[in-house]
């Protein structure tokens, strides 16, 4: 089994042949060292699936443990696990990097694109390509009617005390309260995982602006929240902006540049007059 770290000889990449202009975030050194990309950490970016589930065989089955809702059954979070580990597995049929000869998720990661070969870098990679399956598994569970836990049967010949058993009648009065129930019992379990995989993000890129997250989610407006973290509305405006860039990248899939210092205002120095000039 490979190490996550190595000590490795320094072999720069060189970026001398991309622009500045299209290349506006500065990308952390990596190296190649026997066809694996190594981060500046020293973390070894696994080649392929096989690897990376050899040297993380719980990675999978942990984030959807995070994510999953708390209701789900072992059986619910074993299929989801074992779904996500063949997506990592298997690009699709059409995808244009089979052109390129890969045949897995993992060989997609680029350390060009995402500014670095780091761990966090590769797995912020790796929780995207989770997450937008993930999303598309729990939609299309939501829309199985047979996977609803509260179904009740459909009879018009309804025995008398069934507790499980409803008349067509019912349906058509509940119609419009049941679609609605069902759209936004649908719409919940992706969103707790988006959430939770952007305040991941923040906790990785920025983790100095996850207090102003937990504000304005508690306060709603910026100006009680700034004034529940005990500063004034400036400093947290600044903080709120650079909250919004973070979103911006998460949802790109890129890593979050660095913040800019504040600004100071230069103060201009008087002219000192000599004594023979003020005689």
């Amino acid at each position: 089994m490979q190490a996550n770290t190595a000590e490795v000889p320094k072999q720069p990449i060189n970026f001398a042949n991309f622009s500045v202009e299209n290349k506006p975030y500065k990308s952390d050194p990596f190296t190649i060292k026997e066809g694996h990309y190594v981060g500046h950490d020293g973390f070894i970016v696994p080649k392929n699936f096989d690897e990376f589930h050899e040297r993380f065989p719980q990675y999978v089955r942990n984030w959807v443990n995070r994510h999953s809702d708390r209701t789900a059954s072992k059986e619910d979070v074993e299929d989801w696990t074992q779904d996500l580990l063949f997506h990592l597995q298997h690009l699709s049929a059409n995808s244009k990097y089979r052109e390129a000869g890969i045949e897995d998720i993992v060989q997609t990661f680029d350390p060009q694109k995402h500014y670095g070969a780091n761990q966090a870098r590769f797995q912020n990679y790796i929780n995207l390509c989770l997450t937008n399956k993930f999303r598309t598994l729990h939609s299309k569970r939501m829309k199985d009617a047979l996977s609803q836990p509260g179904n009740v049967s459909l009879d018009t010949q309804r025995e008398s005390g069934d507790p499980f058993s409803v008349s067509d009648e019912f349906c058509h009065w509940h119609s419009d309260h049941l679609q609605r129930a069902a759209n936004a019992s649908e719409k919940l379990g992706p969103d707790r995982a988006f959430v939770a995989e952007f305040l991941d993000f923040v906790r990785r890129e920025a983790p100095d602006v996850l207090p102003a997250v937990e504000a304005l989610f508690l306060a709603q407006t910026q100006g009680a929240a700034a004034h529940l973290l005990g500063i004034t509305e400036a400093p947290f405006n600044r903080t709120h902006n650079r909250l919004l860039q973070l979103g911006r990248c998460f949802l790109i899939g890129e890593p979050a540049p660095r913040q800019r210092k504040p600004y100071k205002k230069r103060v201009k120095a008087e002219p000192v007059l000599s004594l023979a000039t003020a005689a």
